[in-house]
């Protein structure tokens, strides 16, 4: 039986992330994942020019190995927390996937969507948004271009941008002083649902947007303090 894979949002600054296969996919993803704060480690018998400056300048480490030699390869997937192949060829597949499970390591197979453990989505950002969509294999190019339309959605949706902004403010302000989970969802529902919030955010309108959050907090003993007024 085949279970459903779900999405997470995760922080990789303590896990370490092998990249078996130096082409310009595995360059592709070592420039991503370098950025996560992760230790990167990056395992072929030979490198794209932009793994080796991205190891030049520290980012990432490379190790020099033939995917063939099983003990070798075994000593770094035990290291890792993820391992990502990106071999344009399945031939090592089975061997890595088993040395994986034993290692209880999660696997990405750029090149066997169907086996992997783990699914890399297209992601981009915008706002206090991030965005990540995947086809789970069957088109990345229809993946990247549904997230192209979504993205351009948000950038014309001005309001749910500003909506995002004033809700984290809110919660900040709630969080510090409202302990009772029921009372905090009943501040956030009425703030999220003010007809007259969301057109005074839809027009620009800051002062109207403070005096209602000023309004609504103040029914609960509240107050919108200097550094969490609406910018």
């Amino acid at each position: 039986m085949k279970f459903m894979r779900m999405p997470f949002f995760i922080d990789l600054s303590d896990k370490t992330i092998l990249i078996i296969g130096g082409g310009r996919e595995g360059a592709i993803r070592a420039e991503k994942y370098s950025k996560t704060g992760a230790r990167i480690i990056v395992y072929s018998r030979s490198f794209d020019d932009k793994i080796l400056e991205l190891s030049h300048r520290g980012f990432i480490e490379i190790v020099k190995g033939d995917v063939a030699d099983e003990e070798k390869l075994e000593e770094y997937i035990k290291l890792s927390d993820i391992v990502m192949v990106t071999l344009e060829t399945e031939e090592y597949n089975d061997k890595i996937w088993n040395i994986a499970r034993k290692h209880k390591a999660l696997l990405n197979l750029a090149n066997d969507a169907e086996k992997t453990d783990l699914v890399v989505p297209i992601d981009s950002s915008i706002g206090p948004f991030r965005v990540a969509i995947t086809t789970e294999g069957k088109s990345s190019m229809v993946a990247r271009e549904a997230l192209q339309k979504v993205i351009e959605y948000l950038s014309r949706e001005k309001e749910l941008i500003k909506l995002a902004e004033v809700m984290y403010k809110v919660k900040k302000i709630v969080r510090r002083s409202i302990s009772n989970p029921e009372t905090r969802l009943k501040i956030y529902y009425e703030v999220f649902n003010n007809d007259d919030l969301r057109n005074a955010l839809r027009l620009g309108n800051e002062y109207s947007v403070e005096k209602i959050l000023e309004d609504i907090l103040k029914e609960y003993g509240l107050e919108l303090g200097r550094r969490e007024r609406y910018e």
